[in-house]
């Protein structure tokens, strides 16, 4: 039997009270709060806790700088513990912010580099060249064709920096320019520039069309960017009469999305005239005949349209010379353009090209006459080339292929781009004699065109009506023919063009004729009044015609419309009364 619970205690008797004893008899007197002298751990307890931080400095003291006061005071409030979270959690964000930039950069590079290899193999560049001055020929070139990488301008200021750098080193006799040699008396001396043109001839050909890849594509830079300026220190450029200087009082007020301004004093011409590039180009020795007179067109349609007409005709004749030169015997009249049939000997192509461009030379300066005697010589010597056998079985496949389905267009994508690419061999040079292909029927269409334009105004409106129709039925039935080409081939833009000039004109003329037979029957109809004889009937006969190019009318707008391989809309491509020729 267990013991009773209550003879045992649970807590044995004290040896002394629990309360402490009463020291009310001791002398205490609570020292202030801010007293910071010596304590002992056996002093007496204290009303308040003696807090030494909170003490203020004795005034003999100088106070603490507040940058250590403050050290001091956070020091105290942040624990180990919560010091080595801290580290922890900035460790692992700054790896995760870094992890997340190297895998954003990486992208960026993988897609950068996709992109240069699809514009390489679309513009490939000479294989000899180093990998910056690729970079400027393809990048360039991608953007002066923004249809074809998803833009819708060309940025000619970025287009003019990549091929003055381009330039810059390929002119470089310890770079990429190592080889080439200053000309003697031959060379070209440029105000501001100094001498230009170089003796390249010792280059390859590939390194030499790159070449003038680059000088034609500055000097069409130079063309869209005459009277801009660059400011260095805002870095903008743009227009010169937005500048603000003594030079131009007045400037005009930038778009309100710039907030910046270009200072006269901060200013220079973005690029130099596109005269330097294009006499550059002449003056080199090494290039092919086509190169030359491709410079010298592009240079005297450009005075043309400075309406500098006595050097632009100067220039023809230079190109007339040069594409004359390679020719076996005399087929074209030097001074005018006009070939000569002689039944032996066909105009090059050179011949040909600088033929037409300066028939349409005549034709802005108004010397119809000689334009058309140049046309319609041309002409007759392009229906009389021999012809090649057709490629319609190419079209086929090339229509075939199109029909494939998205998953193997991908790996055709992946293919491509990962093929090697192979730079294109050497175009022709222009000296021998052309043939007849499937471009040629666009040629013929756009002479046609011309003809009709120059008839029309100034000899007979019907025929030169009826020249327009077929040029228009030409081209198209040419288009249809390159529906499986590339759409952004030089043939099908080439073909296009046409149609959309000539479907321009035929409305344009169409329209002015419409107009006048509504006049005249107007005037037929007073004149029924006062006729004694024979009115009523002209009358009707008004009728009849003005109908009748009003139902023409009608069919222009309805071809038009019918057409589905242009995309923009034919007869809104050109301002109401444009021509080749205005």
């Amino acid at each position: 039997m267990l013991a009773s619970r209550s003879i045992f205690r649970r807590i044995p008797g004290l040896l002394r009270p629990l309360r402490p004893p009463c020291r009310q008899h001791l002398p205490f007197s609570p020292r202030p709060f801010t007293n910071r002298s010596q304590l002992l751990l056996i002093s007496p307890p204290l009303h308040r806790p003696q807090l030494p931080f909170l003490a203020p400095l004795a005034g003999k003291h100088p106070l603490l700088p507040l940058r250590t006061h403050l050290k001091q005071h956070f020091a105290r409030l942040i624990s180990t513990e919560r010091r080595n979270y801290y580290k922890r959690g900035i460790t692992l964000g700054l790896k995760i912010g870094v992890s997340i930039y190297l895998i954003l950069w990486m992208v960026h590079l993988m897609k950068t580099g996709w992109y240069q290899e699809e514009i390489e193999h679309k513009w490939p560049t000479p294989p000899e060249w180093t990998w910056r001055s690729r970079w400027c020929l393809r990048s360039a070139e991608a953007l002066q064709h923004p249809q074809q990488i998803g833009k819708l301008l060309t940025p000619w200021v970025s287009v003019s920096r990549y091929m003055h750098e381009l330039i810059e080193r390929l002119e470089d006799t310890e770079g990429d320019g190592k080889g080439i040699v200053e000309q003697g008396d031959s060379g070209f001396l440029s105000e501001g520039i100094g001498k230009t043109g170089f003796d390249i001839s010792m280059k390859s050909e590939s390194w030499r069309r790159g070449y003038f890849q680059a000088l034609m594509s500055a000097a069409k830079a130079a063309e869209n960017l005459e009277g801009w300026v660059i400011d260095w220190k805002e870095r903008v450029s743009g227009p010169a009469e937005y500048v603000v200087g003594p030079s131009n009082p007045r400037p005009k007020p930038l778009p309100p999305r710039c907030k910046k301004v270009m200072r006269e004093e901060d200013c220079q011409p973005v690029t130099h005239s596109p005269e330097v590039f294009y006499m550059k180009i002449l003056a080199t020795k090494g290039l092919n005949t086509k190169q030359k007179i491709d410079a010298a067109l592009a240079y005297a349609d450009w005075l043309g349209f400075k309406s500098l007409n006595a050097t632009a005709k100067e220039v023809y004749t230079r190109a007339m010379h040069i594409a004359a030169d390679f020719a076996a015997t005399k087929v074209v009249d030097t001074k005018t353009g006009v070939l000569r049939h002689n039944n032996m000997e066909i105009p090059s192509e050179n011949v040909l090209r600088v033929s037409t461009a300066f028939a349409v030379h005549h034709a802005r300066m108004g010397e119809l006459s000689t334009a058309l005697s140049i046309f319609t010589s041309i002409l007759k010597t392009r229906r009389g080339l021999p012809l090649t056998p057709s490629n319609s079985n190419t079209v086929e496949l090339d229509s075939h292929k199109q029909k494939i389905s998205p998953f193997h267009e991908l790996i055709d994508r992946i293919q491509y781009v990962f093929s090697p690419v192979v730079y294109p061999d050497p175009p022709s040079d222009g000296n021998d004699p052309p043939v007849r292909t499937s471009a040629s029927t666009c040629e013929e269409a756009a002479l046609m065109t011309y003809i009709g334009e120059i008839v029309y105004a100034s000899s007979s409106k019907e025929n030169g009506l009826a020249w327009t129709r077929d040029a228009v039925d030409m081209a198209e039935t040419a288009l249809e023919g390159l529906d499986g080409q590339d759409v952004y081939s030089a043939d099908t833009e080439r073909c296009i063009q046409c149609l959309k000039v000539g479907l321009d004109n035929w409305k344009n003329m169409v329209r002015q004729l419409v107009i006048m037979s509504e006049k005249e029957e107007l005037e037929s109809i007073e004149s029924v009044k006062t006729s004694w004889y024979g009115g009523e009937k002209r009358a009707q006969a008004k009728s009849l015609e003005r109908k009748r190019w009003q139902a023409e009318e009608m069919i222009v707008e309805d071809r038009a419309s019918r057409l589905h391989f242009v995309d923009d809309g034919l007869l809104g491509a050109f301002a109401p009364g444009a021509s080749w020729f205005v």
